[in-house]
C-alpha cells in the first residue's frame, strides 16, 4: 500500500456514476495504491469549470472527466496543464470510435442526457395509471397489471434512464383502452404472489386515518371489499396473466424484486426488442 492516497478528480456534467464505475472498476487492478476521490458533478458552465480548477489548485492530482463539451473540455484541459496535473477524459477515445463507426460527428453538447430524462419524466406523469392511453405512440414501453403490482415506482425509475413509459392498470372484464389494443412496441405485465399483494392492498386501505371512509382514496366501501377479498385477488391475478399470454406480452413477476431489478429486466427486453436507446448516467 502507497503510504499517501492519490487524490483522483472526478469531473462529471452529470452525476457522476459512469466515472465512478469506471473508478472502481479500473482502481480494483491497483491493490498496492490508495485513491481519495474528489468529486465534481453537475459541471456545465466555464463558472463552475473555474471553481474546479480552483479545487484542484487546492489539492493536486489527476482529473477524470466526462465533459463533452469541447469547450468545457478545452478549459478543463488547459487549466490542468498549467497547475502541472495529468487530465482524462474517459468518453473522447469511445465518442471517436463512434464517429469512425457511423461516418456521423458526434454532437458534443452538455446535458444531452438530462434533456432526455426531463421529458421521459415528464411523458411518465403525464401517461401514469392509464391517463391518455389514446395516444401512446411516443412510449418506448407500457406497463400493464392489476393494482399495486409497482407499475408506477418502475415507471419513474424507467425515466431516470431515460425511457418514456406508460403505464395501464388491468382491470378485469373492462375493455383495453384502443391505444394498448393497437400499440406496436414493448408492452410488459407485472404481477405478483397473491399473499404479497393482498398483504399490500389491505396496508394501503389501513392508512386511511381514523373516523374517516375504509376505502382507498379514488375508491369507494362497496369496491373495498373486493379489492381485499383473497379469492378475488387470485381470479384477478389469474385473469390478468391470461391476458397477457393472450396477446404475448412478457410477465415479470415483482414479488421478489426490487423496482431497480424489474427495470433492469424491462431495460434488457427494450435492448433485445431494439426499440430503444438507453442513455447512460454520466
Amino acid at each position: 500500500m502507497s503510504e499517501k492516497p492519490i487524490i483522483l478528480h472526478l469531473v462529471s456534467e452529470a452525476t457522476g456514476q459512469a466515472l465512478e464505475a469506471v473508478m472502481r472498476a479500473c482502481g480494483a487492478q491497483f491493490q498496492d495504491a490508495e485513491f481519495a476521490l474528489r468529486n465534481w458533478n453537475l459541471v456545465r458552465t466555464r463558472m463552475q469549470v473555474g471553481r474546479v480548477l480552483a479545487g484542484i489548485s487546492h489539492e493536486p492530482g489527476p482529473v477524470l472527466s466526462s465533459l463533452t463539451s469541447p469547450e468545457l473540455q478545452t478549459m478543463l484541459r488547459v487549466g490542468c496543464a498549467r497547475l502541472g496535473v495529468q487530465v482524462k477524459n474517459i468518453l473522447d477515445g469511445t465518442i471517436h470510435f463512434l464517429e469512425q463507426q457511423t461516418g456521423i460527428p458526434a454532437e458534443r453538447h452538455p446535458g444531452g442526457q438530462y434533456v432526455r430524462r426531463i421529458d421521459a419524466m415528464q411523458y411518465v406523469i403525464a401517461h401514469d395509471d392509464g391517463q391518455k392511453t389514446t395516444d401512446l405512440t411516443r412510449a418506448e414501453v407500457v406497463l400493464v397489471g392489476v393494482s399495486r403490482t409497482s407499475k408506477t415506482p418502475t415507471c419513474f425509475y424507467l425515466a431516470n434512464r431515460g425511457i418514456r413509459a406508460a403505464n395501464i392498470p388491468l382491470v378485469p372484464h373492462a375493455p383495453l383502452p384502443a391505444g394498448l389494443e393497437h400499440f406496436p412496441g414493448l408492452v410488459v405485465g407485472l404481477t405478483i404472489d397473491a399473499h404479497t399483494l393482498l398483504e399490500i392492498r389491505r396496508s394501503r386501505v389501513g392508512m386511511m386515518l381514523p373516523g374517516r371512509s375504509m376505502a382507498a382514496p379514488g375508491m369507494s366501501e362497496t369496491s373495498v371489499k373486493p379489492y381485499i377479498d383473497p379469492v378475488n385477488v387470485q381470479e384477478e391475478l389469474l385473469w390478468a396473466r391470461r391476458l397477457c399470454t393472450r396477446h404475448k406480452w412478457p410477465v415479470i413477476n415483482v414479488t421478489h424484486r426490487s423496482v431497480e431489478e424489474t427495470a433492469a429486466a424491462i431495460i434488457d427486453m427494450l435492448e433485445h426488442d431494439g426499440t430503444s436507446s438507453i442513455l447512460p448516467a454520466v
